[in-house]
């Protein structure tokens, strides 16, 4: 993955953005149903949520790679 970060970072970082998004959306698919209890579609809400969290911490810590890569290039 780095050298993709480092040759394409606008198209990873925006993969990365639509991971994320599509797995936040997916997280709230508990919150529409009564309360039954637990079943498979909590299941799917809460892998989808931690998976989204996931999916934006590496967003970040990319971003700041790539940041700071450039930041080190320019100086």
């Amino acid at each position: 993955m780095r050298h993709q970060l480092t040759t394409h970072p606008m198209r990873t970082l925006g993969g990365l953005l639509a991971v994320a998004f599509a797995l936040f959306m997916i997280s709230g698919i508990p919150a529409v149903k009564d309360a039954t209890g637990w079943n498979l579609a909590d299941a799917i809400g809460y892998i989808s949520w931690f998976g989204f969290l996931l999916t934006f911490l590496v967003f970040l810590v990319s971003a700041g790679y790539i940041v700071v890569r450039r930041a080190r290039r320019t100086a």
